[in-house]
């Protein structure tokens, strides 16, 4: 793996999960909203944290043994990964996101991150839709073409 992808990798979660965040409990503290701080929402929180960040390690080991690459756009897949998770969703790194914004939204209880959730979902959506998806079509075509026909972007097929 190269360094520049693991410095992508590093600015890329710790903007996403950590300043953004971070930017959002600002704007709550601006307007004086009420924070929350109920125990065991709190404790629901990290452990949601927990999980999505485990669930991230075995899908950057997909990427990385099964993909022959990684999730950081300078060091992509060779190959579509159809494994895992995603058998269910072609996107779960995305969701694995807005699950750990939901978990930060519990853990710290402030309700401007409910607003990030909502915003970095509109921005998934349009990323995936507008970039990803037509760039995967023209690297990996009629796999990846089937692929998008078989399964759901967000929602496993059980849930919809």
């Amino acid at each position: 793996m190269k360094v520049k992808t693991i410095l992508m990798a590093i600015v890329y979660a710790g903007g996403l999960w950590i300043f953004l965040p971070y930017l959002f409990i600002l704007l709550n503290d601006f307007f004086g909203l009420p924070r929350f701080t109920y125990l065991p929402l709190r404790v629901l929180g990290v452990l949601i944290i927990i999980c999505v960040l485990l669930t991230d390690l075995y899908l950057f080991n997909l990427f990385k043994f099964f993909g022959k690459g990684t999730p950081v756009p300078v060091e992509p897949t060779n190959k579509l990964i159809h494994k895992g998770p995603y058998k269910y969703v072609r996107n779960p790194m995305y969701v694995g996101h807005s699950l750990i914004f939901l978990g930060e939204f519990l853990l710290f209880g402030y309700p401007t991150i409910l607003l990030y959730i909502v915003s970095a979902g509109m921005g998934f959506h349009l990323l995936v839709v507008k970039w990803e998806e037509p760039q995967l079509v023209r690297r990996l075509g009629e796999p990846y073409e089937n692929y998008l026909n078989k399964v759901p972007r967000w929602l496993p097929k059980i849930l919809i």
